[in-house]
C-alpha cells in the first residue's frame, strides 16, 4: 500500500512496488509486442500496394468486384495507419518504453521510422478524403506506401540491431548533446562497420532480409482477408462478391505466406535452439522451464499452419464456410513471428 506521505515527499517513482511489477511485466511481454508491431509494420507497408493492385485490375478488366475490394481495403489501409502512428508517437512524446529502447540504439532512426508512419498516416487520410479525383486518391496511395516502406526499413534496422546486439556502446557512439555533424559521421561509420560485419557473416542477414521482405505482402493478405470478413455485415455486397474477394485473398495470402517458409526453415536450422536459460524472461516460463523450452522450440510451426490455414478456404468451393480457420490464421503467424525473433534473438 502506497502512503499519501510518499506523494508528499515526491519518491522517485522505482521506489514504489508496482514499478517492479510493471517493469518484470513490460520485459516478458516485450518480444511478443515487438512481433505483433512487426507484423502490423510489415502489412501497413504493403496494403497500399494491394489498393493500387485492385484499382488497375478493375480499370483494365471493368469488374466492379476490384472496384469494391479496393475501397473495403483502403479503409483497413487508414486505420491500421492511423493507429500505428498515434500509437509511435505517443510513444515517442511521452518517452515510453520502446522509445527508451531504441533511443539507445539509434535516436535517429527511430525518429524517422516515427516520422514515416506519420507522413503515411497523413498520406492515406488525404487519399481518402480526396477520392473523388482518382488522381489524387492514386497518388496519395502511392506516397503512403512509400513512406510505409522507408518506415518498416526503419523499424527493421533497429529491429535487427536490438535483436542481434549489433549497437555500439553509447547508441551510435556519439556523446550526448553532439551537434549534427557528429551524428551523421557516427551514421556513416555505423554503416561502414554493417558492411563490413554482413561481409564476414552474410547468411543470417541475408536470410532475415529475405524473410522481412516476404513478410510485408503476406501480412497485408492475411490481414485484407481477414478484414473483409469482418466488413460483411457492414458492407452488404453480396454472396457473390464475398465469395470472390474472400477465395482469391486466401490463395494469395497462401502463396505469399509459402515463400516465407524456406527462409524461416533455414533460419532455424543455421540459428541454435533455444536456451532454457533465456525461459525466464518469456511468458510463463519460470513456471516450467523445461516444458516451456519445449514448447518455444515448437512455437515456428505456427507459419505452416498459418498457411494453410488461409490455403484451405482458398481451395474450398464456398471459403465463407471456414471463417474459423481464416480468424485463426493472424494469431498462427504470431506465435511463428515470434519464435523467429526468438531465435535471430537467442
Amino acid at each position: 500500500m502506497i502512503r499519501k506521505s510518499a506523494f508528499r515527499n515526491k519518491r522517485p517513482v522505482r521506489d514504489f512496488p508496482y514499478f517492479f511489477a510493471a517493469e518484470r511485466f513490460m520485459n516478458i511481454l516485450f518480444l511478443p509486442t515487438l512481433s505483433v508491431l512487426l507484423f502490423w509494420c510489415a502489412a501497413c507497408a504493403a496494403l497500399p500496394f494491394l489498393v493500387l493492385r485492385d484499382r488497375r485490375l478493375a480499370r483494365i478488366r471493368k469488374r466492379s468486384l476490384f472496384d469494391k475490394s479496393a475501397d473495403q481495403i483502403s479503409g483497413l489501409c487508414v486505420i491500421m495507419m492511423l493507429l500505428l502512428a498515434a500509437a509511435v508517437g505517443a510513444d515517442v512524446w511521452f518517452h515510453g518504453r520502446m522509445d527508451a529502447v531504441a533511443s539507445s540504439l539509434s535516436r535517429p532512426v527511430w525518429l524517422l521510422f516515427a516520422g514515416g508512419e506519420c507522413l503515411a498516416a497523413f498520406f492515406v487520410l488525404c487519399s481518402r478524403i480526396l477520392g473523388r479525383r482518382r488522381s489524387f486518391a492514386i497518388a496519395g496511395t502511392f506516397l503512403a506506401g512509400a513512406a510505409a516502406a522507408f518506415s518498416y526499413l526503419m523499424f527493421l534496422i533497429l529491429l535487427w540491431s536490438l535483436l542481434r546486439g549489433e549497437q555500439a556502446p553509447g547508441g551510435m557512439g556519439v556523446p550526448p548533446g553532439a551537434d549534427a555533424l557528429s551524428i551523421l559521421k557516427g551514421l556513416v561509420g555505423q554503416f561502414r562497420d554493417w558492411v563490413f560485419r554482413f561481409r564476414a557473416d552474410w547468411t543470417l542477414p541475408a536470410l532475415a532480409a529475405g524473410f522481412f521482405c516476404f513478410l510485408a505482402p503476406s501480412a497485408a493478405q492475411t490481414s485484407a482477408l481477414l478484414w473483409h470478413l469482418v466488413r460483411r455485415g457492414s458492407d452488404d455486397f453480396g454472396r457473390d462478391y464475398y465469395t470472390f474477394a474472400v477465395g482469391g485473398r486466401a490463395r494469395r495470402a497462401a502463396w505469399s505466406g509459402a515463400l516465407l517458409l524456406p527462409f524461416a526453415a533455414v533460419l532455424l536450422w543455421v540459428t541454435p535452439p533455444f536456451a532454457a536459460g533465456k525461459a525466464g524472461i518469456l511468458p510463463f516460463g519460470n513456471l516450467a522451464p523445461e516444458i516451456m523450452t519445449l514448447l518455444y522450440n515448437m512455437l515456428p510451426l505456427g507459419l505452416p499452419l498459418a498457411v494453410l490455414c488461409c490455403y484451405l478456404p482458398g481451395r474450398s468451393a464456398s471459403p465463407l464456410r471456414r471463417k474459423s480457420l481464416i480468424f485463426l490464421a493472424p494469431f498462427m503467424f504470431f506465435t511463428g513471428l515470434f519464435a523467429i525473433l526468438v531465435r535471430i534473438w537467442g
